[in-house]
């Protein structure tokens, strides 16, 4: 396919790019975020779609690294369920202090597709497919910043 790259300058557009992002994924799912709110995971739609992309099997998996996990604790929990059901394959991990300064985002999917957003506060953001040489970038910066976290979420097995 040939790449597409598209500027999106608000919300709504933001969030179907997103959309379109997860919707691509076959293998994995990297979110780099400052606390999932402006991503509206609790949306039935958006849910369903995490749902069904880990469904799927095969290796499949999402890894998050979030600034403050508080509110998916705290303020999701249709999503903080979904987590706890797919832990084995689910991975979320809290940014160290020093780098909760970073004020971009981004979701890639495999190694082609990514929604990046620019700066939190602002729905500036592009819509990047069937791009690998773009994606990598973001991809190996990810990377980085999984290895520099730390896990945040205790999931109880009890009962299991």
């Amino acid at each position: 396919m040939d790449p597409n790259y598209q500027l999106l300058t608000s919300e709504a557009e933001y969030r179907r790019a997103c959309d379109t992002v997860l919707s691509r994924a076959e293998r994995e799912i990297l979110i780099f975020d400052r606390d999932l709110v402006a991503l509206k995971f609790e949306d039935a739609a958006r849910l369903a779609a995490l749902t069904d992309f880990l469904r799927a099997g095969g290796r499949r998996g999402i890894r998050m690294v979030l600034h403050d996990p508080g509110p998916l604790e705290r303020d999701l929990p249709r999503l903080t369920r979904l987590i706890f059901r797919f832990s084995h394959v689910i991975k979320v991990r809290q940014s160290p202090d020093n780098l909760r300064h970073l004020a971009d985002t981004h979701i890639l999917a495999d190694e082609s597709h990514g929604v990046r957003r620019f700066h939190i506060d602002q729905p500036r953001s592009a819509l990047i497919l069937d791009d690998p040489a773009y994606i990598n970038p973001w991809r190996q910066r990810y990377e980085e910043l999984w290895e520099l976290s730390h896990p945040c979420l205790q999931v109880n097995t009890t009962g299991l």
